[in-house]
C-alpha cells in the first residue's frame, strides 16, 4: 500500500494510468460510478461543512472531489447509456410513460381543480345571490314597515285632527250655546227690563189720570167739575180759579 502511494506521488504516468483505468471502469459499470460519484458528492459536503464550520484539516481538497464526481456521474452515464441501450430505451419509455402518466395526471388535476373552483365559483355566487335576495327583502321589509309606519301615522294624525277638529266643533258649539243662552238671558232681561219699564211708562201714564179721576171724584163732591181739557168749573158752569181749586184741595 505504502508502495501504491509512493507511485502515486512521485509518478506521473501512474496516475495518469489509474485515472485511465477508473474512467475505464466508470464506462463499463456505468451504474457503480454513477453510485460511487454521488457518495464523492456527499463525501465534498462533508468535507465542506468540516473544513469551513468545524475548522478542521481535511485529506482531500474538495475541488478535487467535485472534480471525481463530476467524473465518474459524466463517465458513468456515458457508458451506462452506451453498454445497455435497451435498458436506457426502457428507461426512457418508463420515463415517457411516467411524464405522460404526471402530465395526465396534472390535466386531470387541473380539470378536477377547474372544476372545483368552478362549484366554488357557483357555491360562491349562490351565496352572494342568496345575501343579495336576503337584502333586497329586508330593504323591501324595511320600505314596507316604513310605508305602514307612515300610513299608521298619516291615519293617527288625522284622527287626531278629526278629534281636534269635533273638539273645536263641540268648542265652538258651545261657545255659541253659551252665547245664545246669553243672548237669550241677555233679552229676557231686556224683554223683562223693557217690560218693568213699559209697566212703570203705563203706571206713571195712569198715575195722573187716577190723579184725574180721583181729583174729578174729589170735584164731584167738592161741586167742582173737570172737562176734557183739565180746566176745572164750578157747578154753574163757570171756570174756576186756581186759588179755587186749591183751596177745595183739587189738583190743578
Amino acid at each position: 500500500m505504502e508502495k501504491l502511494k509512493n507511485l502515486w506521488d512521485d509518478k506521473l504516468w501512474f496516475k495518469i494510468l489509474v485515472i485511465v483505468v477508473i474512467l475505464a471502469l466508470s464506462y463499463w459499470f456505468g451504474i457503480i460510478a454513477i453510485l460511487l460519484g454521488f457518495i464523492l458528492f456527499i463525501y465534498a459536503i462533508v468535507t465542506v461543512i468540516r473544513k469551513y464550520i468545524f475548522k478542521k484539516n481535511t485529506r482531500f481538497k474538495v475541488r478535487y472531489i467535485l472534480l471525481s464526481f463530476l467524473a465518474l456521474t459524466i463517465m458513468g452515464g456515458y457508458g451506462y447509456a452506451q453498454t445497455h441501450p435497451e435498458e436506457m430505451e426502457q428507461s426512457r419509455i418508463i420515463q415517457q410513460e411516467t411524464k405522460k402518466a404526471a402530465e395526465t395526471k396534472k390535466a386531470e388535476d387541473a380539470k378536477k381543480a377547474a372544476k372545483a373552483k368552478k362549484a366554488e365559483d357557483a357555491k360562491k355566487a349562490a351565496k352572494a345571490r342568496k345575501a343579495e335576495d336576503a337584502k333586497k327583502a329586508a330593504k323591501a321589509k324595511k320600505a314596507e314597515d316604513a310605508k305602514k309606519a307612515a300610513k299608521a301615522k298619516k291615519a293617527e294624525d288625522a284622527k287626531k285632527a278629526e278629534d281636534a277638529k269635533k273638539a273645536e266643533a263641540a268648542k265652538q258649539a258651545e261657545a255659541a250655546r253659551q252665547a245664545e243662552a246669553a243672548k237669550q238671558a241677555e233679552a229676557a232681561k231686556q224683554a223683562e227690563a223693557a217690560r218693568q219699564a213699559e209697566a212703570a211708562r203705563q203706571a206713571e201714564a195712569a198715575a195722573p189720570a187716577q190723579a184725574a179721576a180721583q181729583t174729578e171724584q174729589n170735584g164731584n163732591s167738592s161741586g167742582y167739575i173737570r172737562d176734557a181739557n183739565g180746566r176745572w168749573h164750578r157747578s154753574n158752569g163757570q171756570f174756576a180759579s186756581k186759588k179755587e181749586i186749591a183751596a177745595a184741595g183739587l189738583v190743578w
